[in-house]
């Protein structure tokens, strides 16, 4: 998914192009108001792959918080899409100390890929990031007039960035780190499908497994998503980037099939372990072969719905949970 392909599911959890009253952009943020802020679907609109938070400013008007080289591409199709011109100046008053009614909502998992992001700009904005990635304390707000200035733009948006790159060493990883398990074709028939194989356990059970070990690891999130249809499990894992810390694959039979979705994994470049019910090395000759291992960084077979079990916890041990 490219940039531009973000800005339609964008729009859709923001009630559609007819509740769009007003944009703007500045650094990192889209800034929006909208006519009828009951239309937005927040869940929907953090789940959007880029979003990295959002930021309430009262009435009907938010803040859309971007990677700060992601934010361009999206804006431009966000203005084509809508039909809504920019407008010149910045659409949001501030009022005085104490009085600013922001609520900021920072989508879980996605700390570490705002970092990098940060660390990037750097490199060509380096007056404007150094404060915030070398100081470890924001910056008190200053008393603001009505209508912002660049400068205090300039200054609200370190604000916002340096919240966003704090991180308390002492807090637990389920505050931060979340899991994807995906499963290809015939997996939801698990129970049905040759018990002699795959066992009696159902497709259910399945899932409450992964569920209760991703909670027994340490991660705050666990999405189970099952498809047989080869295009939605490359969706699926492109979807993930910048979403989910770890992935834990089934792909069923596309295992000995899909280039697409091998390089899906790797270009999301997320930590993956690769699971198989049966065990493949003893069974026919073209389950052998396996296209996704590649992208993976362990590869578990023959241990029943139990295999997930081990690839989330051993996924958790990777990622230094």
């Amino acid at each position: 998914m490219t940039n531009e392909d973000i800005a339609p599911r964008l729009l859709s959890a923001l009630g559609g192009r007819a509740n769009i009253e007003s944009n703007n952009v500045c650094l990192t943020r889209l800034r929006v108001t909208v006519h009828d802020i009951g239309a937005v679907d927040n869940d929907k609109l953090n789940d959007v792959q880029g979003v990295l938070g959002t930021i309430d400013r009262g009435d009907n008007r938010l803040e859309i918080v971007f990677g700060p080289r992601v934010i361009e591409d999206v804006y431009r199709s966000f203005v084509s899409l809508s039909g809504v011109e920019p407008t010149e100046q910045p659409i949001f008053s501030v009022q005085a100390r104490g009085q600013d009614p922001i609520s900021v909502r920072i989508s879980p998992g996605k700390k570490r890929s705002f970092r990098a992001q940060a660390e990037a700009l750097a490199q060509f904005a380096p007056d404007f990031m150094k404060p915030i990635l070398g100081e470890s304390q924001r910056p008190a707000p200053a008393d603001a007039p009505s209508q912002r200035t660049a400068q205090e733009d300039a200054d609200s948006d370190r604000t916002m960035l340096m919240h966003m790159l704090e991180e308390d060493p002492t807090s637990s990883p389920a505050t931060q780190r979340s899991v994807l398990v995906i499963n290809g074709p015939n997996i939801n028939m698990l129970g049905i499908r040759e018990p002699a194989i795959y066992g009696k356990e159902d497709f259910p059970a399945l899932l409450a497994l992964c569920r209760q070990s991703a909670k027994e690891a340490g991660f705050s999130r666990c999405d189970c998503y099952q498809s047989n249809h080869e295009g939605d499990l490359v969706d699926k894992i492109q979807d993930a980037y910048g979403v989910f810390d770890g992935i834990v694959i089934n792909p069923g039979a596309y295992t000995h099939t899909s280039i697409a979705i091998l390089d899906a994994l790797k270009a999301v470049s997320i930590p993956t372990v690769e699971v198989h019910i049966s065990k493949v090395s003893e069974r026919e000759d073209f389950r052998q072969v396996s296209y996704v291992r590649a992208a993976c960084f362990e590869t578990i077979t023959g241990l029943g719905i139990q295999g997930y079990r081990k690839a989330i916890l051993d996924l958790a041990a990777h990622l230094g949970m």
